[in-house]
């Protein structure tokens, strides 16, 4: 078993997942934890070698994010990523993120995606959704947090151990509910420049749910600002 766990969430990847494995690195071990497909995802992912996990806790992102740390945590592993399974994310850029982890001993490393490149690819509602909600995650926490909605994240083991017991969030929104919780612990959080590609197959994140962002975004400050106010912050290192 290597030290090093990757974690695919899935809904209908199968196209996807077999055009993304021949980058994945060797030394990883592969989850992919699934959201309910109703395509070959499941057949394509054992065919890989792959783990596969039905998720649980419910629908949604979070709930996924949620299974797959549970999995690690009963495993022996040291450090698990995660990308989207939709062919967007090269895995190479994971390799990347884990040489920063190990230099700039981080608990926790994000992607931060190239802004131009998401405008085009992605469009100006998404880009103003994201710069928005990360500017004022990145104001509250008193951090440089450029992508909040990024779909490349690192975790150590004692990030994943410190998160897990506290994060609730079921869909989209776990990714402000793990940056809070890791602030809140003060575990170091940095990032790294990664590159972003077409996906194959159809997207789930509509507008609608782009624009709940902004929802998800100032709750998790209001949460932050009444955790600076009753001082309820570790006095563990800051990120």
């Amino acid at each position: 078993m290597s030290d090093f766990l990757l974690m695919l969430p899935t809904l209908n990847e199968e196209e996807a997942l077999g055009a993304l494995a021949p980058e994945i690195p060797k030394w990883m071990d592969v989850l992919v934890v699934d959201g309910g497909s109703t395509d070959k995802t499941k057949e394509v992912a054992e065919s890989l070698g792959y783990g596969f996990l039905p998720q649980k806790f419910g629908k949604g992102k979070g709930c996924g994010v949620r299974s797959a740390m549970e999995y690690f945590l009963g495993k022996e592993y040291l450090y698990m990523g995660m990308i989207d399974a939709d062919y967007t994310n090269p895995p190479s850029e994971i390799s990347r993120m884990f040489d920063a982890m190990k230099a700039g001993g981080h608990d926790m490393v994000l992607g931060a995606r190239d802004r131009k490149v998401q405008h085009d690819m992605l469009g100006w509602f998404s880009l103003f959704i994201n710069s928005s909600t990360s500017g004022l995650t990145s104001f509250a926490y008193r951090m440089d947090l450029p992508d909040i909605q990024t779909s490349y994240w690192l975790f150590s083991r004692k990030s994943v151990e410190t998160l897990y017991p506290y994060l609730v969030a079921r869909g989209f929104e776990i990714e402000y509910d793990m940056v809070y919780n890791a602030w809140k612990a003060g575990l170091r959080i940095g990032t790294v420049p990664v590159t972003i590609r077409g996906r194959l197959g159809e997207t789930k994140f509509t507008n609608y749910l782009r624009l709940k962002q902004i929802y998800h975004g100032l709750r998790y400050v209001g949460k932050s600002l009444y955790v600076i106010a009753t001082g309820q912050r570790s006095n563990g290192r800051r990120p």
